[in-house]
């Protein structure tokens, strides 16, 4: 069996890059489901040892695929040379790969016991993995399976269970495909039957209803990354974002890119005044995003100006990027890890939302959209979803646009609109069915102007989480420890003289 796991190692590192081919740019979603079937396959009643190897080259062939944009943070903007930002994105792929280890030895070993064996242990094992990813060393939820479905009909389980549930109904679907094929048993026909019905009917369940719109204007900017934070370009920045709105129509809320005000708040009280000003003479709300600082450090925030009132500073940081985890040993070693953004600090926790003309926004920067929790309790009741982004640092990558499919998953979760704002792209309109209505190409100078219908009312998920699944899979793991126990402890006994 050993002799052949170099073969397996390949099919499985195979099946792992094929899965990025359903996430965005790509779109074929189908693949989600087939290349899971492939590696059910190859790992199938495998030892420990087998699963262990097969889930670490399956994450090989994902990550080394759908996770190449680092390289174009760290090389392009971060200042490292081509073969220092290989290594680094290498090494980030092969640590990060080891994520997978877990879920392959915990697969391996219920396999292995052939206690309930009934149940979807590889998709249960496989959503345990995802989560492990969301917060483990700060998290990285990136690629999840259900993202490939943020606008399919497979969907429409966000506003039930949100991105896990999707990923485990996906995964347990290629489970019981396959063990039809390999078993040829009618309960998992049945089972798959009752989960597609399922899937279809809920896609007719709406959980929010309409409460009104408002016009929003996105002002994407294409601020040049290499030369935007010079202290002689504020001025141009500025203007550059006052000319795109010089010919804007009547809209409510005017919305600029992350850190499109590059100069710290404390500094810039005479412009901000005077914006300030001219919005609540037209009767309109602006939001920028801009930096602040105080005793403690730097913060990456937004500021409502005008009819929008309040601000907001980002509570959860890229690691690396916007902080340094062992700064003492990394500032110096390259660029990258002395950029002025890599000194910033988290913003308080809980934070009251920024508000326009008594309506919540829940508002996101950049790398916050990936988390569900953090969006979901931004604020208890607000009408609409905002975020702002600059996905300048990805570059000509896959990375703007697997950014833009995960906020898409947001809106179907919570049931809103979401306005996406960014510098360079992709700025775009998403709708609470997850599907991107309008949006601006990339690398332009531009404006997305859009009527956003707002919503009141919380779906299932917005109210409790993704808790009630991995409870339901806790208490399947719980159950199956319990039943091992009694086995052992049974066999003991028959064993004694």
């Amino acid at each position: 069996m050993l002799s052949r796991l170099p073969w397996q190692s390949l099919f499985a590192v195979m099946a792992g890059a094929s899965l990025v081919l359903s996430f965005a740019p790509f779109g074929y979603w189908p693949l989600s489901m087939l290349s899971l079937m492939a590696f059910y396959r190859l790992i199938y009643q495998q030892p420990v040892r087998v699963q262990i190897y097969l889930h670490y080259a399956f994450a090989l062939g994902l990550f080394g695929f759908g996770i190449t944009w680092i390289y174009v943070s760290i090389h392009t903007y971060g200042g490292a040379d081509k073969s220092l930002a290989m290594a680094m994105t290498g090494l980030f792929v092969l640590f990060w790969s080891l994520t997978f280890v877990p879920q392959g030895w915990l697969l391996g070993h219920i396999q292995k016991s052939q206690i309930l064996p009934q149940l979807p242990w590889f998709a249960m094992t496989f959503v345990l993995g995802e989560w492990l990813r969301g917060w483990f060393l700060t998290g990285f939820p990136w690629l999840y399976v259900g993202y490939a479905h943020s606008d399919t009909w497979i969907g429409s389980w966000a506003p039930i269970g949100g991105v896990l549930l999707i990923s485990f109904v996906v995964v347990a679907a290629a489970e019981i495909l396959t063990k039809i094929l390999l078993q040829r048993q009618r309960l998992p026909v049945v089972a798959l039957t009752g989960l597609i019905l399922a899937t279809l009917a809920l896609n007719s369940i709406k959980f929010v209803s309409p409460d009104g719109a408002l016009t929003m204007a996105g002002i994407q900017a294409n601020l040049n990354q290499h030369t935007k934070w010079q202290a002689g370009q504020f001025d141009a920045n500025l203007t550059t974002h006052l000319q795109l709105m010089a010919d804007l129509p009547r809209v409510d809320l005017v919305i600029w890119s992350e850190a499109s005000f590059t100069r710290f708040q404390d500094l810039a009280s005479a412009e901000l005044s005077a914006l300030d000003e001219a919005m609540e003479a037209s009767q309109q709300g602006l939001i920028i995003g801009l930096p602040s600082r105080d005793e403690q450090g730097y913060y990456n925030g937004a500021l409502g100006l005008g009819l929008a009132e309040g601000g907001y500073q980002k509570r959860h940081l890229v690691p690396f990027g916007e902080y340094v985890p062992l700064a003492s040993w990394l500032r110096g070693t390259i660029q990258f890890f002395d950029l002025p953004m890599s000194f910033n600090q988290s913003g308080p926790a809980k934070q009251p939302p920024i508000v326009f003309r008594d309506r919540a926004l829940s508002l996101s920067i950049c790398y916050e959209v990936a988390y569900p929790e953090l969006v979901r309790q931004t604020a208890d009741e607000f009408s609409v979803l905002v975020t702002v982004s600059n996905d300048t640092w990805f570059g000509d990558s896959l990375g703007p646009f697997q950014h833009l499919q995960i906020a898409q998953m947001r809106a179907r979760e919570l049931g809103r609109s979401l306005f996406r704002v960014t510098n360079n792209g992709i700025t775009a309109l998403v709708t609470p069915d997850g599907v991107v209505e309008r949006q601006l190409p990339k690398n332009v100078a531009d404006v997305l102007v859009a009527e956003v219908p707002l919503y009141r009312g919380r779906t299932p998920y917005g109210r409790v989480g993704q808790w009630p699944l991995l409870i339901l899979i806790g208490s399947a793991l719980l159950a199956f420890v319990y039943l091992k126990v009694k086995t052992q402890s049974l066999v003991s006994r028959r064993s004694r003289p």
